[in-house]
């Protein structure tokens, strides 16, 4: 199912900005419904969460900070970072050291994020969004100036999730 989204901006800081999708249609960005579904049950992995977040702003969304995810075509990472251990992962795009882009994730409980149907899709989508913003990107219909992006943010990408435990394909 194609659906439409926007980049919204959460925050604007001097080092980094954060931001994330809304999708059409959704009163919270995919960020907010992560810490809206785990604050309660999760609280003390939330805070770690958002502690390493004040690190990134404070500092810039350098390498360091994330756990690799996705591909290497793409530039999906996770937190926690190798450093800190929580149940939770949160995915986000790093665009850039001065540009993330936080998505949503769950409860990992799996060797791999393909291997759990919640936190595959939240991987897929924000590959789908990443495919999109590069070409953006390479066309100079988005463009990257200091901390900002700028430009339409506003895509449509398909939002169906391919079931990784799924034989049959």
């Amino acid at each position: 199912m194609e659906r439409n989204l926007l980049i919204e901006l959460l925050e604007s800081g001097e080092k980094v900005s954060l931001y994330s999708p809304r999708f059409e249609g959704e009163q919270y960005t995919e960020f907010e419904k992560f810490l809206l579904t785990y604050k309660d049950t999760y609280l003390s992995d939330i805070q770690i969460l958002i502690k390493r977040i004040d690190i990134i702003k404070q500092n810039g969304a350098e390498d360091r900070y994330f756990r690799y995810e996705g591909t290497m075509n793409d530039r999906i990472m996770a937190l926690p970072s190798h450093i800190d251990t929580t149940s939770l992962r949160l995915y986000c795009i790093n665009i850039n050291h001065s540009i993330l882009i936080l998505g949503n994730g769950g409860i990992k409980t799996t060797r791999t994020y393909q291997d759990d149907i919640q936190l595959h899709k939240a991987v897929r989508t924000l590959q789908k969004i990443d495919i999109e913003i590069k070409k953006l990107e390479k066309s100079s219909v988005v463009t990257i100036i200091g901390t900002q992006l700028n430009g339409p943010l506003v895509f449509t990408i398909n939002d169906e999730i391919e079931d990784p435990n799924d034989e049959d394909k």
